[in-house]
């Protein structure tokens, strides 16, 4: 046996890994679900008009990176799903347009306390897009959605965020990390757009396979 595999051996004993996306031991994320993260980008336009792009169907192995990368503090995973990102957002703001600002999504407190770090600040800034300009806010409400449907998320959703700026004439691309039915993207825009920006359109890292029938 060569000291690389001993050493490697040596390690999973003290920190133990598995594939994010298929549970295969000591690789943080395999060959095959590395394929699995190359960009196919979808589109659909919501209830108000808003474009939203994502670059993977939240699904099987991407799901389970997604939710590794963002709930079980595997912040490494992040440069791979960076790219479904940047594919996501070439899609919206399309060469030539020139959106001046990236708008993320902001996290709950609730989140934020749970998790000990901001998963979409970890996103941008591995996608090369800078850091989160902290123009979006939570303003309270918004509770947990799993169980509701669009219309319950919708109303729930409703005023929970507020633009810190003045943003009159500027072109803006709001970004997430998953779009079920697209309700705390219309409430990103509705925020936006009442502090005088012009969406371009969302952009999402993954979609959720029910979403095309939901918005």
């Amino acid at each position: 046996m060569s000291c690389r595999s001993v050493l490697r051996e040596a390690l999973s004993v003290v920190s133990p890994i598995a594939c994010a996306g298929c549970g295969r031991p000591d690789v943080e994320l395999c060959v095959d679900c590395r394929r699995r993260l190359v960009p196919t980008v979808g589109t659909r336009d919501l209830t108000s008009g808003l474009t939203v792009a994502w670059g993977l169907e939240y699904r099987f192995e991407v799901r389970r990176v997604v939710v590794a990368f963002k709930q079980q503090g595997r912040l490494r995973l992040g440069p791979r799903l960076a790219p479904a990102l940047r594919a996501a957002l070439a899609e919206v703001d399309a060469p030539g347009t020139g959106a001046s600002l990236v708008v993320p999504v902001p996290a709950s407190a609730s989140g934020l306390r749970r998790r000990g770090y901001d998963p979409m600040g970890i996103l941008l800034r591995d996608a090369g897009l800078g850091p989160d300009p902290r123009l979006l806010v939570s303003v309270g409400g918004g509770g947990p959605q799993k169980r509701l449907d669009r219309v319950q998320r919708q109303r729930e959703r409703q005023g929970t965020l507020r633009c810190r700026a003045d943003l009159t004439g500027r072109r803006v691309v709001i970004v997430d990390d998953v779009v079920t039915t697209g309700s705390t993207l219309l409430e990103a825009q509705r925020a936006l757009t009442e502090r005088g920006a012009h969406v371009l359109g969302a952009a999402c890292v993954a979609s959720t396979p029910s979403t095309g029938s939901q918005i």
